[in-house]
């Protein structure tokens, strides 16, 4: 393979990281999100189980 060639793949898979990483906090964001809904949803159910819902 010619250096260009070379050059261009490694750009390529520089982007290919770049997206991976973007990709791995927005996972990481929604697993946190969903925690957090988790969270709330237990709450609610423990007031509608006391009979404490607002």
């Amino acid at each position: 393979m010619n250096s260009e060639l070379l050059t261009h793949i490694n750009g390529e898979l520089k982007h290919v990281h770049d997206d991976i990483e973007h990709v791995e906090r927005d996972i990481q964001e929604l697993v946190a999100h969903l925690k957090n809904l988790d969270e709330h949803m237990h709450h609610m159910m423990e007031e509608a189980e006391t009979g404490k819902i607002q």
